[in-house]
């Protein structure tokens, strides 16, 4: 009877196990659990309805939803996105125009009107466009997101991870020699039509994120200075020009300047929950700023209150200190990457994930101009926190394609010796 034990089966399937970048997995465990724990905490003082619904919420797109996308797209060679690059633009831009033209045409209805009529007619055409299934959505004064059945979508999120495939797909094809503008307009031409887009709905800080991105992929990419450096001017130049031209924009100015407006009183609360925690915190579940109401988006861009009034500095230091082991991580993924696009891919998601948890932090604690951005793997999210799980899973394929290549060059080696 034939035998079905395979030494040689179990040896691949024994590589194919340790070719991933654990501690980079187990970075971004740390973060989701921790995510849930505060969540949790922060919906604590919210009726058993909304704790329910929201946290619910959170676990299937934060733990089911995105872990299993994460563990799927991790056994996909990234290099199958490269040869779908185009496709995925389209589809990036069909969404990105569907949210930016809706809220373009509402910007115009609105042109000059009284903040009370523009808001009744914002109003009016929502209420309108609510008899299809798939329609724009506003948040916070912003048309941002598209509601679909069970779901709402921020296009905005995915253009970051799409723009970067494509980037990267074209960058594989050349030396760095090669990369002329020529060869780059077509995805810096994408970069800013989508920035366009976004900037329409408006998302300034998405925009902004996003070139920042692109401006460090292409830097690691040996990119010509001249172009990187147009890049960062024309970056520059719309956002000074985007701060000055919108009243809501100066106001964060103000209130980082001002301790005296609005905003900067709800950052105020903020810093003094952080300050209440002191060294060792109060306790999970104790934040006494919280059962009072006082703290701003507890559960979302402010969650770093409840972290650090309930665990205090050292702890809160450490669980931040997480973002700079990912990017750490990134970066060797992309240092021992197989090619300029896996590269690419990995700069431009450590990056990403990086440089967005510490908009957040210093954004809401006064640190820097508030900005409205998530805190990656930790605030309540759709949209954002599944795009960051699906950027992981790319990311641990780059990881998992390098180690591939080192446990063939052992197992050459000991066949040599043998």
């Amino acid at each position: 009877m034939k035998s079905f034990y395979r030494p040689e089966f179990f040896k691949k399937v024994a590589d194919k196990t340790i070719s991933y970048d654990w501690t980079l997995l187990a970075t971004v465990i740390l973060l989701s659990m921790g995510g849930l724990a505060f969540i949790a905490s922060g919906l604590s003082v919210k009726g058993p309805a909304v704790f329910q619904l929201a946290f619910q919420k959170q676990l299937l797109l934060g733990v089911w939803i995105g872990g299993v996308l994460a563990f799927i797209l991790a056994k996909i060679d990234y290099h199958v996105w490269f040869k779908h690059a185009r496709t995925l633009l389209f589809l990036t831009f069909l969404l990105l125009g569907f949210v930016g033209i809706f809220a373009l045409v509402v910007d115009v209805m609105t042109f000059q009107k009284p903040v009370s009529e523009a808001a009744q007619i914002r109003k009016e055409v929502l209420d309108f466009v609510k008899i299809s299934p798939i329609r724009p959505y506003q948040g916070g004064g912003a048309i941002r997101w598209i509601r679909i059945p069970g779901l709402t979508f921020q296009p905005s999120e995915l253009a970051k991870l799409t723009l970067l495939i494509f980037f990267a797909s074209t960058i594989q094809k050349y030396d760095a020699e090669e990369l002329t503008w020529m060869k780059l307009k077509r995805p810096i031409y994408a970069f800013i039509l989508a920035g366009f887009l976004t900037l329409v709905q408006p998302d300034l800080g998405s925009v902004l994120l996003t070139f920042g991105i692109l401006i460090t992929v292409m830097w690691v990419s040996k990119v010509p200075f001249r172009i990187v450096f147009t890049i960062v001017l024309i970056m520059l130049l719309v956002g000074l020009s985007s701060v000055f031209a919108v009243d809501y924009r100066r106001e964060r100015i103000t209130a980082f300047l001002s301790p005296s407006s609005a905003q900067a009183s709800q950052i105020f609360y903020v810093r003094l929950a952080i300050q209440n925690g002191g060294m060792w915190g109060k306790g999970y579940g104790n934040s006494e700023f919280k059962q009072r109401g006082m703290l701003f988006e507890s559960t979302t861009d402010g969650i770093i209150s409840i972290i650090g009034e309930e665990m205090g500095f050292v702890f809160t230091s450490l669980f931040l200190s997480l973002y700079l082991v990912f990017l750490y991580r990134a970066l060797k993924i992309a240092d021992e990457a197989e090619d300029p696009g896996g590269k690419a891919l990995a700069v431009g998601i450590g990056v990403w994930i990086a440089t967005q948890a510490f908009v957040n932090v210093a954004g809401i604690t006064g640190l820097i101009p508030l900005k409205g951005l998530p805190l990656p793997f930790v605030s309540i999210g759709g949209s954002s926190i599944l795009l960051n799980y699906i950027s992981v899973g790319i990311l641990l394929n780059v990881s998992s394609r390098k180690s591939g290549r080192t446990n063939l060059k052992k197992s050459a080696n000991t066949k040599r010796i043998a």
